[in-house]
């Protein structure tokens, strides 16, 4: 029976549950009901991905939260699975038996590439589905902002324009066309906005990909600044802190929550960003400070918002963020459906049973 060796991160437990014959019932269930929303029958989902794998089920896991507890455990690692724990010369030195590195995720900046293939071990990487789905609903919220899609939906007749302030009043289409007949103002065309990252990790990445595509200029900052090659590679320029919010059209933060990012966007950095721009935060809502982004809102200074993730969950009735038309709000779903982690999970595991079947015999 294998021993893995898994980065805690609750969505890496999946692997537990898929592999581990020693897992919980608890956490079964767990899983079966986190599932459950585009899974019906997740026990029978475990058995069929379980009958490919083979050569990795059932296996032996073990979660490791720290670098040292990586180091005490590799001895007697087959095969490590990480996030952001490093893999290097003196991590390969002491895993004697290691056979494969698979990074949950495509920045293997955490891994000695080289060092691995001077060893012999195969690093695995998978660009994951729930990062692509969390940047398509991130640009779900800069499309829709742009377009004031929460204010014109369904403003189609004479009676609802009025009641939403704009009463009808034909053009003189001897001469004009008749587009925007409910003269809708504000709206936008994101070619030429420029769009600012607030950190750039692997879903700051999907979302500069689909920027780059409307034709949007992309800006970032980030702690570790990127070469010049890679940049231009990207697409995407750098700005400090503060020219990031001077500059943005549309500023969305993908940078993780910790206590040293909590209220990282207060009302400083909001009132430097241009009046009529917009925020996005699909990462943390504490990131952003609460009753700051209410006031910017509140005086105009921002044209909007759209927020995936909420100062509580379920929000409270009376949160003022609810009364604001200009803002877009979503259940915490950016990353959705369920398959999308399962499959990412499915991926990984395929790929380390076809390494094992080719495996030459030991």
């Amino acid at each position: 029976m294998p021993r893995i060796i898994v980065e805690e991160d609750r969505v890496l437990r999946l692997i537990q549950v898929i592999l581990d014959p020693k897992v919980s019932p608890e956490r079964i269930a767990a899983f079966a009901d986190y599932n459950s929303t585009d899974v019906s029958d997740f026990s029978n989902w475990l058995k069929n991905l379980r009958h490919k794998i083979p050569k990795i089920y059932p296996a032996d896991i073990k979660f490791v939260t720290s670098q040292e507890e990586l180091l005490d455990s590799l001895p007697d690692a087959d095969i490590v699975i990480v996030e952001s724990l490093k893999i290097g010369l003196s991590e390969l030195n002491i895993a004697k038996k290691l056979c494969v590195v698979y990074n949950f995720g495509s920045n293997t900046g955490n891994i000695d590439s080289a060092a691995c293939v001077k060893s012999s071990i195969p690093v695995f990487t998978v660009r994951r589905r729930t990062n692509i789905a969390m940047a398509e609903h991130t640009f779900m919220f800069i499309l829709a902002l742009a377009k004031r899609l929460p204010l014109i939906n369904g403003l189609l007749t004479k009676e609802r324009l009025a009641d939403a302030g704009f009463a009808y009043r034909p053009y003189d289409t001897r001469h004009t066309a008749a587009a925007n007949f409910g003269r809708i103002p504000e709206l936008r065309t994101l070619h030429d906005c420029t769009l600012g990252l607030l950190g750039l990790g692997e879903i700051g990445l999907e979302v500069a990909r689909l920027a780059r595509s409307f034709g949007m200029q992309v800006l970032y900052n980030k702690r570790s600044r990127l070469s010049k090659e890679q940049e231009v590679a990207l697409g995407v320029e750098y700005r400090s802190f503060e020219e990031l919010f001077v500059q943005s059209d549309f500023l969305s933060v993908h940078v993780p929550y910790s206590e040293e990012t909590k209220n990282l966007v207060g009302g400083n950095e909001l009132n430097k960003m241009k009046k009529g721009s917009f925020l996005i935060n699909t990462s943390r809502a504490n990131i952003v400070n609460h009753d700051a982004l209410v006031t910017a809102l509140d005086r105009n200074h921002l044209a909007g918002a759209g927020c995936d993730v909420h100062y509580t969950e379920p929000v409270e009735s009376s949160e003022p963020l609810l009364q604001h038309k200009n803002v877009i709000l979503t259940p915490h779903l950016g990353g959705a459906s369920r398959m999308n982690g399962l499959l990412d999970a499915q991926t990984m595991l395929l790929a380390i049973q076809n390494h094992f079947e080719l495996r030459p015999p030991q």
